[in-house]
């Protein structure tokens, strides 16, 4: 799900991987035996018992023996790829072909693309979920909900979120339909004309009688240096509003970068403040601190989180909650303590790979049998929804905010 969380460094991989990437050429004569030997690959194959041969010989008998002569050496040689990062059972490890690469940089930075307007991700039993509805967006127009699962697109069945992503893109003025189980229980086709989409990263509401609402989409943008010039100019709007309370909305917020949750940390913790640890492979413990501090410490502060609230959002969360700096109410989080870092390769394609896990100032590790659990507890009610009554948004304006 969209649920990825990224550090400020982007690096090149020298795993094993690699070798299949560099020098990589698409043409019909492409053949992939120069890349599947022995010396090629860094972990040795033939001293587990695998024969490194064996993709060599494979790609042979289906150019020699499928009926179908029309083969894409292309989508043949990313699927492979794909098959292996798959294989690891990881939903955050992600690999992308260089068409799909440049998509997902637009879904993370906000950059105008055609589209519907969601951001998608999966559910804890492996569906495909709609993460978040955009605001102003054909989603919301055609009445799409956070949670709702989508079950088909243009009538066929889903595989793949990298496809159903490549798939809902198009054309502005085109259409689309998604077949959806909705949040009701219901099953219901949604037709839905593609639109530019472009997405800030933060909308601000003032709610009136003092309470300021700050719901903050994610924690990604172009680069990070442009979310936290987003992030620092929209809390300057926040305190030109002189709330006598805060509410930051963060569900359906996927995360980000790892450093933007820190970041906007400090705008309601002292400097120095321990925000959260990344474990490494090794077991090697890296800390990360509040190195500013914003003009808001004082002001009362409530966090909204659901079930689709994850990584870096859960991380600003946990250490606000754990400072006792913000009373969190709503539902539990998504449980998605891991960081991923993004190794770019020379052909366009990248991999979103699992390399840290994170915890909290506590030392606690977020998963999803240990999320972040509220302070006050509201589920949401669709049926209230539906009647233009947000019973989290009303109990956290109700609730007296931390300081």
């Amino acid at each position: 799900m969209k649920n990825i969380l990224f550090n400020k460094y982007i690096t090149v991989s020298l795993l094993a991987i690699v070798c299949l990437a560099i020098g990589f050429w698409a043409g019909s004569n492409f053949s992939p035996s120069s890349f599947f030997t022995q010396s090629n690959i860094s972990s040795p194959l033939s001293s587990n018992g695998i024969n490194p041969n064996l993709f060599n010989n494979v790609w042979n008998v289906i150019h020699t023996d499928y009926y179908y002569e029309n083969l894409n050496n292309k989508k043949l040689y990313y699927g492979a790829i794909n098959g292996m990062v798959n294989s690891l059972g990881d939903p955050h490890t992600l690999f992308f072909s260089p068409s799909q690469a440049s998509q997902y940089y637009d879904a993370i930075s906000g950059n105008s693309f055609a589209g519907i307007g969601v951001a998608l991700g999966f559910n804890h039993s492996g569906n495909i979920i709609i993460n978040e509805v955009l605001p102003n967006t054909p989603a919301q127009k055609a009445g799409l909900e956070d949670g709702d699962i989508i079950k088909t697109f243009n009538g066929k069945n889903i595989s793949n979120i990298n496809t159903l992503v490549n798939d809902v893109r198009g054309k502005s003025g085109t259409y689309l339909t998604l077949g959806i189980d909705t949040i009701n229980g219901n099953f219901k086709n949604y037709k839905i004309e593609r639109q530019n989409i472009h997405v800030s990263s933060e909308v601000v509401k003032n709610l009136g009688n003092g309470v300021v609402d700050v719901q903050i989409l994610r924690f990604s943008d172009s680069t990070l240096s442009q979310w936290e010039n987003s992030f620092s100019s929209t809390m300057s709007k926040v305190e030109a509003e002189n709330p006598s309370k805060i509410i930051l909305d963060l569900r359906g917020n996927p995360g980000g970068y790892f450093d933007a949750a820190v970041y906007a940390a400090g705008e309601f913790l002292p400097q120095g403040s321990l925000v959260a640890e990344q474990e490494s492979r090794g077991g090697g413990i890296q800390q990360f601190d509040t190195n500013y501090q914003g003009n808001l410490q004082n002001t009362p502060l409530v966090i909204l989180v659901n079930g689709e609230t994850a990584s870096s959002a859960e991380i600003f969360t946990g250490a606000l909650q754990y400072y006792h700096r913000a009373v969190v109410v709503g539902e539990n989080t998504y449980g998605k303590g891991t960081a991923q870092n993004v190794y770019n390769f020379s052909d366009g394609a990248l991999l979103v790979l699992t390399t840290k896990h994170w915890l909290l100032p506590s030392g606690r590790w977020i998963t999803p049998q240990n999320p972040i659990i509220p302070n006050v507890k509201v589920k949401f009610s669709a049926k209230e929804f539906e009647k233009g009554i947000d019973t989290q948004l009303q109990k956290a304006i109700e609730v007296k905010g931390a300081t």
